[in-house]
């Protein structure tokens, strides 16, 4: 890898090189393209194939071409004047140049790149209410609010948290009375695309208290066309989840998820976008049973509205137990939905960047490159050029008849054609 980089790298400065000696603006556009094809490859080393298509396509491919189509349409492929008619480019150019190289070199060598550690990313966090019998709370953390009124079956958004140890609670709403209280640690993380952690409030009675699990939650970029799929059993006994397949095939049935314990968190691998959960279900566990038909079924995911598979996201499938007015339970699951973090160098990555952190770069950008047009046109443009004056002078054509005329030596318009004698009178008979 470093020996193609340091290939890359030569071909890259020689080519930036010969683009500014070359004395045929032709050949300095075909060196700049050249330079173009090896920041594509720097990019592919870099594991960023959409940038290196891109660097292509719009660098070395459409904006190359517009500076090729200037140059031929200003006919200025080479310098056939000897007179510099700016005299003070030069040394205005090598200034800069050394100023860039000079700025450049002190940044490389008090960055000290090889001895800085890896950008920790900041924890975020956010909490899970499945704990029937809490009602609507206010999450906290070390006293701070996080989220107000905050119902069954719902969670708060991941909120940014500095990495250390905090003290989660939920308070009924409006009332400083805990309903329950966990410590938790929080660690910065540099080796994941986006550092989540997720905390449950599960289980509990009217009186006794919900318990909270806390897990580091993975958005982590998946691959095309997939998506991430976790169970979290938040009742008070293991279940099973089930793909009960055809309804017309009893052989076909399968157990994506085996004995989940209550407060475990199992990741399922990357499901198809086009997999249908319609056949899914989760059950009771039964070890001696042999039979899937015959597991009590707690929650059928037949609910397409509800359950389904979204590309390009994470989801958290919440298994819990509701409280009924008439003060019985049922089983529920709810989803938790979010989009997976865009992987690095890919076109959701990119554009999240430049429409959001880094909109007036590329603002400035844009206006250098359009500077850079306006000088190229003004460099190439020839003084005193003055275009070829046309013969305007109007021509009147001769007919066609009077050229045929002149051709043969008569009047073409003169019908000369010999007549037929007049009709003589019928002889008489013998």
């Amino acid at each position: 890898m470093e020996a193609l980089f340091l290939i890359v790298m030569v071909i890259a400065i020689a080519s930036a090189i010969l683009m500014l000696l070359s004395e045929n603006a032709v050949h300095s556009a075909l060196f700049l393209i050249v330079n173009f094809g090896c920041v594509a490859v720097l990019y592919l080393m870099l594991d960023a194939p959409f940038l290196a298509m891109i660097q292509i396509a719009v660098y070395a491919g459409a904006i190359m071409v517009l500076f090729l189509f200037v140059i031929m349409l200003l006919g200025a492929e080479k310098l056939t004047s000897q007179t510099k008619r700016f005299i003070w480019l030069t040394p205005l150019a090598i200034v800069l140049a050394a100023a860039f190289a000079l700025i450049v070199g002190a940044a490389i060598l008090n960055g000290e790149i090889d001895l800085t550690p890896p950008t920790e990313r900041t924890p975020q966090l956010r909490v899970v209410h499945a704990a029937p019998y809490a009602g609507s709370v206010d999450v906290y953390a070390n006293g701070e609010l996080l989220a107000s009124d905050v119902s069954f079956s719902d969670a708060t958004d991941f909120v940014e948290l500095p990495a250390g140890d905090y003290t989660i609670t939920l308070n009924p709403v409006g009332t400083a009375n805990a309903v329950v209280t966990v410590n938790v640690s929080l660690d910065g993380d540099s080796s994941r695309q986006a550092n989540t952690y997720t905390a449950v409030a599960y289980g509990g009675t009217r009186s006794i208290a919900p318990e909270v699990a806390l897990f580091p939650d993975n958005v982590e970029a998946v691959d095309a066309k997939t998506a991430r799929l976790s169970v979290f059993n938040g009742t008070n006994s293991p279940v099973n989840l089930v793909d009960f397949g055809s309804d017309f095939d009893p052989t076909d049935d399968r157990v994506l998820l085996a004995d989940l314990a209550p407060g475990m968190l199992v990741e399922l691998p990357l499901v198809s976008e086009d997999t249908s959960v319609r056949s899914w279900a989760f059950t009771g566990v039964d070890a001696a049973q042999t039979n899937l038909e015959r597991l009590p079924v707690l929650v059928r995911l037949n609910n397409p509205e509800v359950y389904s598979v979204k590309r390009d996201t994470a989801q958290l499938l919440v298994v819990s137990t509701e409280g009924l007015f008439d003060g019985t339970t049922r089983e529920v699951v709810f989803p938790l939905v979010d989009r997976s973090v865009a992987p690095f160098g890919g076109p959701q990555a990119v554009g999240q960047l430049l429409f959001s952190r880094f909109v007036l770069p590329f603002q400035l950008i844009a206006i250098l490159l359009l500077a850079a047009m306006i000088g190229a046109i003004v460099l190439t443009h020839k003084e005193g050029f003055q275009p070829r004056r046309r013969d305007v002078r109007r021509k009147v054509m001769k007919p066609l008849a009077n050229v045929i005329s002149e051709q043969v030596g008569s009047d073409v318009l003169v019908d000369e054609t010999p007549l037929l004698p007049e009709k003589q009178a019928e002889p008489a008979g013998d």
